[in-house]
């Protein structure tokens, strides 16, 4: 993650002198709606069904200690994330959290630092580029991953493969579960927890795109009134 954080960097320095543009329209809706049914497809019948078949033998303490586990490696991502925002706290903050549940927290299991009083500042990836001055490219649906932008994928693309080079270093057993738990795994969980309900006979592919079109153009457009989050894949 550490690598994500320098290659965020250097991208935010390098193309933060973009202007900011309103966000494209979909001219990769073929594809998109094909990643879009393979998402939807991969949720139906692997992902909700394995986790409403495992999740009720998992004991209660076993499946906390694991979200707080997996909550805690992410936290360097929100270093980066408030970084890019100009949020010096925020990155300050999301620094000690690591520190501390790693530490006193044995290695992420329990939150301690919520406890301690400080609170997760979890930001958007894409609207952290954005703060930067980078636009926002062409709508993008991934495999896996759900809706992004084609500006942000090549980043958190290029962040993910820096990251596993670099833990592969370190140890490959640690690299793999790196990429197959925190990328493929948080991706996972977040299409399964994408709340798109459409209305009777409305698209539900055009609910998803017009959700995060303007989850992105509030973070990425001038101020505005505040509105509240769509829950869905944000990261990207």
């Amino acid at each position: 993650m550490a690598a994500r954080l320098a290659v965020g960097v250097v991208m935010a320095l390098a193309l933060g002198c973009a202007p900011v543009a309103a966000f494209a329209a979909d001219p990769l809706e073929s594809f998109n709606r094909t990643m879009f049914a393979v998402n939807k497809g991969l949720v139906d019948w692997v992902v909700n069904p394995a986790v409403d078949r495992i999740g009720p033998w998992v004991p209660a303490p076993v499946s906390a200690g694991l979200s707080n586990a997996y909550a805690n490696l992410t936290e360097i991502e929100m270093v980066l994330d408030n970084g890019l925002q100009g949020k010096a706290g925020g990155a300050a903050a999301s620094a000690a959290r690591f520190g501390i549940n790693t530490t006193l927290g044995v290695g992420g299991l329990f939150d301690v630092a919520t406890r301690l009083g400080l609170e997760r500042r979890e930001e958007n990836f894409g609207a952290s580029l954005c703060k930067t001055g980078l636009a926002p490219g062409s709508y993008l649906v991934l495999p896996f991953v759900g809706p992004t932008n084609t500006v942000a994928a090549v980043a958190l693309t290029a962040g993910i493969a820096a990251e596993v080079y670099a833990l592969s270093f370190i140890s490959t057993t640690l690299a793999a579960v790196d990429f197959v738990v925190i990328d493929l795994g948080g991706s996972a969980s977040a299409l399964r927890h994408a709340k798109n309900i459409p209305a009777a006979g409305e698209d539900l592919y055009a609910v998803q795109r017009d959700e995060y079109r303007q989850y992105i153009e509030t973070g990425c457009g001038p101020a505005r009134p505040a509105q509240a989050r769509p829950a869905m894949k944000a990261e990207l």
